[in-house]
């Protein structure tokens, strides 16, 4: 019984000392196909890592305009600029000297020869007084010299008379003759005096004069440049203790629009082409306007053409140095071919605003072509509350994505829903 138990364990026993045998070939293939199925699927996971992303968007379609109401023209290009005053003036004094009074602010209305300010006068003033003190002086003189010439004429005459009756003798009248006209010269020498008095008190006039400032036209001021009590000149000193003007002013009824347009569109536009202005600060009302001129020479730093636009009719919002865009319209009559065919192509369509993006600092919108999101550099001004006026780089029946999500660049694969 026990030796029956025993030959029963005996066949459990691990025999060490025996040859191992090797590995099945069945077992190597099957790690082999375990190992290419690991392989296959980390290649594939990288491949769908590095695959560009497809980015579902909303879009929307591109609207053409017709041009500004009542406008009955396309828009060929817009520009942006700043309001100026054609007519501007740094107002300064002809003396130097302290401010002692300023008659004006911030806004003030003023007249053409209005006394702006007064610089401090009281040599000036008693210079005034002396030389008219003077004019009065040399008045009296050349009245006192005028009483002798026409009593020495008197004698002279009388004289006359006697010598030929014989009662005097001939050198009795020669000295009478010579105090005449002595007396007629003196007076002659008082009539000069008097005549350059006056001028000396016309000189203390002036110089009098030149310490009123005052306006060079009828405007209004922008600024003051200066304080009472400060010292001014018409020089200013280079250390900054002097001011050179009193106040800066302009004639409100000047204003127009500079605006820099790219040298490469400049031919569009021609002096007396119509434009829409609109400004920054209100930005739902449009001024019409015209080219009133082109100035013939570019900057070369910017690349960019001066173009100065006049508005049609202003009101008392426009304000000097406000931001505003000009869009310049083609005429309603135009020509065929070619020239028409420029027309369809730089009209103005309209998008919602949430089609435009930023990139780089520039407005951008991205149109959906083949797929993919195509990036567009645009300049945008408002229409309406919630859409946008683009005049050139899209055209109408282009669709913008919506809402351009941060990811979305040019190029990116798209998905509609």
């Amino acid at each position: 019984m026990t030796d029956s138990r025993s030959a029963d364990l005996s066949g459990l026993r691990i025999d060490r000392e025996a040859p191992r045998r090797p590995p099945g070939r069945k077992r190597l293939v099957t790690a082999g196909i375990v190992g290419a199925v690991v392989l296959i699927g980390a290649i594939a996971m990288v491949a769908n890592a590095l695959r560009p992303k497809t980015l579902e968007v909303r879009v929307a379609a591109a609207e053409a305009v017709g041009g500004a109401p009542g406008a009955g023209g396309s828009e060929v290009l817009t520009a942006n600029g700043y309001v100026v005053a054609r007519q501007r003036a740094s107002v300064s004094t002809e003396v130097g000297g302290r401010l002692a009074a300023l008659y004006v602010a911030e806004g003030s209305r003023v007249r053409k020869g209005q006394v702006l300010g007064v610089l401090r006068n009281d040599e000036q003033l008693a210079a005034v007084e002396s030389a008219r003190a003077a004019l009065a002086s040399a008045k009296a003189s050349r009245s006192e010299a005028e009483a002798g010439a026409y009593e020495a004429e008197v004698a002279r005459k009388r004289l006359n008379t006697l010598l030929a009756r014989g009662l005097v003798s001939q050198s009795d009248y020669d000295q009478g003759d010579a105090r005449a006209k002595v007396a007629a010269a003196r007076t002659e020498s008082a009539v000069a005096a008097v005549a350059d008095a006056q001028a000396r008190l016309s000189a203390a006039q002036v110089e009098y004069a030149r310490t009123f400032i005052r306006a060079p036209f009828s405007g209004a001021v922008l600024r003051k440049e200066a304080e009472v009590g400060e010292i001014v000149s018409p020089i200013p000193s280079s250390g900054g203790l002097t001011r050179g003007a009193i106040v800066t002013m302009a004639d409100l009824g000047s204003l127009e629009v500079d605006v820099d347009v790219n040298e490469g569109y400049v031919a569009r536009a021609h002096e007396g082409m119509r434009t829409e202005i609109t400004l920054d600060a209100y930005p739902g009302d449009r001024y019409p306007g015209r080219v009133r001129q082109i100035v013939p020479t570019a900057d070369r730093q910017k690349a960019t053409v001066l173009v100065k636009v006049t508005f049609d009719k202003l009101d008392g919002r426009v304000l000097p140095e406000m931001g505003a865009k000009v869009t310049f319209l083609e005429d309603a009559a135009g020509s065929g071919g070619a020239a028409a065919g420029a027309r369809v192509a730089s009209a103005a369509v309209t998008i919602p605003k949430g089609a435009v993006a930023e990139r780089d600092g520039r407005a951008v919108v991205f149109v959906a072509e083949g797929g993919r999101a195509a990036l567009r550099s645009i300049m945008p001004r408002p229409y309406g509350s919630d859409k946008v006026v683009v005049s050139g780089g899209l055209a109408p029946g282009e669709s913008v994505v919506l809402d351009p999500p941060v990811p979305l660049a040019d190029g990116s694969r798209i998905r509609t829903r």
